[in-house]
């Protein structure tokens, strides 16, 4: 039985070699760091990091196995979203709304944001206006079709290869 810290099926184990093998080639100079914009939020000048949705081997840091992701959207958003649904879903429409995950530092759009949480919660309607042009089509994001359920995080079949 897979301990804490498993993803998509892949145990810590696994996860701690893709990870050891990422710092050893970055090291190296035979794997570039990961450069913005973040996969996730857009951000053009957010400091990032690798995501990786594959730990299998051969290892490949590209979508859709590997995304650059800022901080915020890596480690609070897209890792919390299991246990916090309505804020994942609350933020992916901040998002699509062109905004980034630094934007939030902001008070009015934090505000806004906030409001706009607690609008949906109520099951009132609620809208978020927009801050830049968004340059997907929604629905499509890979965050998108990533499964909102517990059991993958231990689930092998959540592998996607």
């Amino acid at each position: 039985m897979p301990s804490g810290n498993s993803y998509n099926g892949y145990v810590p184990r696994e996860r701690a070699a893709f990870a050891k093998a990422t710092r050893l080639l970055i090291t190296a100079g035979e794997l570039a760091p990961a450069s913005p914009p973040c996969g996730l939020c857009n951000d053009p000048d957010a400091l990032v990091e690798y995501h990786s949705e594959d730990y299998s081997q051969p290892y490949r840091w590209v979508p859709p196995a590997t995304y650059p992701l800022c901080l915020h959207c890596h480690r609070f958003r897209l890792h919390r979203r299991f246990w916090w649904p309505e804020l994942w879903a609350a933020f992916l429409a901040h998002v699509r709304r062109g905004g980034y995950a630094s934007d939030l530092k902001n008070l009015l759009i934090r505000i806004e944001f906030e409001h706009y949480r607690w609008l949906v919660k109520c099951g009132k309607p609620a809208t978020l206006r927009q801050l830049r042009p968004y340059p997907h089509a929604i629905g499509t994001e890979w965050f998108a079709k990533l499964r909102m359920d517990i059991k993958s995080l231990c689930d092998r079949s959540a592998r996607p290869r």
